[in-house]
């Protein structure tokens, strides 16, 4: 044995090679893991492909949502500014309601001028807030009767002379050494543009409408009048001390009682002292017979052209009875 090992020395083999163990020797448990690592199934590796995908797929959104969810809502941002969502919706209720009252930038003017003027004027409405570049205004006599509506331009306001003129004569009615005839006629109502003339340029001085309601007894106007529209309107401009001429004249019925109303155009000769007038006047009595209603619009001739026009005539053909 020793003589074997020496011979092996000499011939330059080595020990190792001259001992190796053969295939028998290894163990079994080293060998499945040696052919795991060459040899895999196909449904080892499809699965081992789906875990990847769905790893790397679910992975990000794993993190989107983590992240989301440290987000705060929209309830916690109204609780953090100390309010709620009932709160917000009241107060838009609010500020929605005081803009409408308001009439905030106009937006209730535009919003009645998208309705029907019958519902408007039906409402009301049209006498609080402007519809359009209207504005509606209704009158009452002294007594009661005789009450009437029309519209005015927005712009135009009351006559405030008028005002101080009514609460003198009314001051006046206790001094019973004055006459009657001193204290004359004073309309129940006037109105005019403000300032010295008007966006439409038209003067105050000369440019105004007016509504005079007459207290009598048993007034009809085809009755008292006759029913020739321009018989009566000759009839009452042959009292006025200045010169007029009659233009035209027609017969008309208006509001929901179908009340008639006489309507006719003529103009006013001042002479040298000042420019003509002209001015259509609207009268109507009332159903019970015991007003006599005249709405009177005035301006300078020139001042019937265009948009001037227009609106003065607006308020002539708006004017009606109320019952």
């Amino acid at each position: 044995m020793l003589l074997s090992a020496v011979l092996l020395l000499l011939s330059g083999e080595s020990v190792a090679e001259g001992f190796q163990a053969s295939p028998a020797t290894i163990t079994p448990r080293h060998r499945p893991q040696q052919l795991s690592r060459l040899y895999s199934s196909p449904e080892d590796g499809a699965s081992k492909d789906e875990a990847t995908s769905t790893e790397s797929v679910q992975r990000p959104r794993i993190v989107e949502n983590h992240r989301r969810s440290n987000d705060p809502s929209p309830l916690d941002l109204m609780r953090m500014m100390g309010t709620s969502p009932r709160r917000v919706f009241l107060s838009a209720l609010t500020s929605t309601f005081i803009a409408f009252a308001a009439n905030f930038f106009g937006i209730t003017s535009n919003l009645l001028s998208t309705l029907p003027e019958s519902f408007a004027e039906k409402t009301g409405l049209d006498s609080f807030y402007p519809r359009g570049d209207y504005k509606r205004v209704t009158v009452r006599g002294d007594t009661g009767q005789g009450k009437c509506s029309f519209v005015i331009p927005k712009d135009w306001v009351a006559d405030t002379s008028l005002a101080l003129a009514q609460a003198q004569r009314r001051a006046k009615v206790l001094d019973y050494s004055m006459k009657s005839d001193q204290m004359g006629v004073l309309p129940d109502a006037a109105y005019g543009p403000p300032g010295k003339t008007d966006m439409q340029g038209l003067s105050n001085r000369e440019t105004n409408v007016s509504v005079i309601i007459n207290a009598v007894k048993d007034f009809t106007l085809k009755g008292t009048l006759g029913s020739d529209p321009k018989a009566a309107a000759e009839i009452l401009l042959a009292n006025r001390p200045k010169p007029t001429t009659l233009i035209s004249s027609f017969e008309e019925v208006r509001g929901e009682n179908k009340i008639p109303i006489y309507q006719f155009e003529y103009t006013v000769d001042r002479g040298e002292r000042a420019p003509p007038l002209r001015a259509i006047s609207v009268i109507a009595g009332s159903l019970a017979g015991d007003a006599f209603v005249t709405l009177t619009v005035v301006s300078l001739d020139k001042a019937w052209t265009g948009q001037a026009d227009d609106s003065l005539r607006k308020i002539a053909e708006s004017f009606k009875l109320l019952v």
